[in-house]
């Protein structure tokens, strides 16, 4: 009940239910009594994990990176319940996003830390993506154009963005390649390359759509109006 709960609460607030994006509260779901909950009964471990990597998710597309990365440090503690789960894999996935947008924010002391963890991600990314490039190579593609990026390697993180795209749209993950462009977008944005950026923030806008994320449709207009 707990694990399909903490679904329909990831779907919820993508779709605009919550009243706040990101966040899970809502008259079916209370993220403080659920929490204690995980915390007070510890047979719920697997359960637990997947509501952190959830957390990890929503927070993530809402732009909550610093409870983006906090669940996502909760989640890897509890990560042996679900070694052999597809969500281990978005755990990875959100948890690298959550450490690159961070280190622009980041003060020059900590920017390491995320590096190395970003790195990490990346390994595990690649590893199943040479294994099952229709699943991981958008997934791992993306992370890496976001280390080229990090890193100032302009035209390897171009390439990598497309190569992103193009993987994401050919195995039909519409919200991967969503994501794809909106970071891309942002890439040319902080690249004075505005009319190439409002381009892909329509296609990233277009693909919330047809994912029925309406809430992130909304943040994108408000963001870019």
């Amino acid at each position: 009940v707990h694990v399909i709960a903490t679904q329909l609460a990831l779907i919820r607030t993508l779709r605009g239910l919550t009243s706040v994006f990101g966040s899970f509260d809502h008259a079916e779901f209370d993220e403080r009594r659920i929490e204690r909950r995980f915390a007070e009964n510890r047979d719920w471990a697997f359960a637990e994990c997947w509501y952190w990597i959830r957390k990890l998710q929503a927070r993530f597309f809402a732009g909550d990176y610093a409870i983006a990365l906090d669940s996502a440090s909760r989640a890897e503690r509890l990560l042996w319940t679900s070694l052999s789960q597809f969500e281990t894999a978005e755990y990875h996935f959100y948890a690298a996003l959550s450490h690159a947008a961070s280190f622009d924010l980041a003060p020059a002391g900590e920017r390491q830390q995320h590096v190395e963890a970003l790195a990490a991600h990346c390994r595990q990314l690649e590893v199943w993506a040479q294994h099952c490039p229709e699943n991981f190579a958008n997934r791992a593609a993306l992370v890496r154009a976001e280390i080229a990026r990090i890193e100032e390697r302009a035209l390897d993180a171009m390439d990598l963005y497309e190569q992103a795209i193009r993987s994401a749209r050919a195995n039909g993950f519409v919200h991967n390649e969503a994501l794809a462009y909106e970071l891309a977008a942002r890439f040319y944005t902080a690249r004075g390359l505005e009319q190439i950026s409002d381009i892909y923030l329509r296609n990233a806008r277009y693909g919330y759509l047809r994912w029925g994320a309406d809430a992130k449709v909304l943040q994108l207009d408000r963001l870019y109006p």
